[in-house]
């Protein structure tokens, strides 16, 4: 196998037809998705009450989350999103709907103008959402890029809240057959896929291994 055939080049290829499937999206497909996503995020933090959510402000053509984040922060969750720092590391800030928002100077990420947080907020989050722009029935996800989220997943462990659910945010057309998602060796696999027609749990690689032992 060439370097052209290795899983960087096919993520590549992978990227660019789902980055032009989103554009062509239709408006009436997403107002369909909004509402949708609003009622599965209210659905799962209806048994967290107590519990914040950590998600992230969506760009134009990702699934639109800003009502189901609305929505959290007027039943009276915390919403925390991220913030890109240098070294591919993200900090957390409060969100509101009347919050300050900016453009990443790192990433395509807006980020809320404020005070700044670490992994430590996660010990109060009961849902995580996670951008992707594909996800695989075997857990694989398919980021930006970029490399923030596998760094931090990969340590959310040590943080995370024992009542935290995990969900990379996606269409319902982009949750993909197992072995659709090229993986290398630092990606990190999620458990779930939130989509406006619901939430699907996933078959992380290395629980499935473990199933056919």
């Amino acid at each position: 196998m060439t370097d052209a055939d290795g899983p960087a080049e096919r993520k590549a290829r992978l990227r660019h037809e789902l980055r032009a499937a989103r554009t062509r999206r239709p408006r009436a497909a997403r107002e369909h998705a909004a509402a949708g996503l609003d009622r599965q995020v209210r659905e799962l933090i209806a048994d967290r009450g107590h519990l914040d959510i950590a998600a992230y402000l969506p760009m134009p053509t990702e699934p639109p989350l800003e009502r189901a984040l609305t929505s959290a922060h007027r039943h009276g969750h915390r919403v925390w999103v991220p913030v890109c720092e240098p070294g591919r590391r993200l900090s957390w800030a409060r969100w509101t709907p009347e919050s300050t928002v900016r453009d990443s100077s790192l990433t395509e990420l807006r980020e809320p103008v404020g005070p700044r947080h670490g992994a430590e907020v996660m010990r109060s989050v009961g849902v995580l959402l996670v951008p992707a722009l594909a996800v695989a029935r075997d857990g694989a996800r398919l980021g930006f890029g970029g490399g923030y989220y596998d760094r931090f997943l990969a340590h959310l462990p040590r943080t995370a809240h024992p009542e935290m659910v995990t969900a990379a945010c996606v269409f319902a057309d982009e949750v993909l057959p197992a072995g659709s998602v090229p993986v290398d060796e630092l990606d990190a696999p999620v458990q779930l896929a939130l989509t406006e027609e619901g939430l699907e749990r996933l078959a992380p690689r290395a629980e499935a291994a473990a199933r056919t032992r």
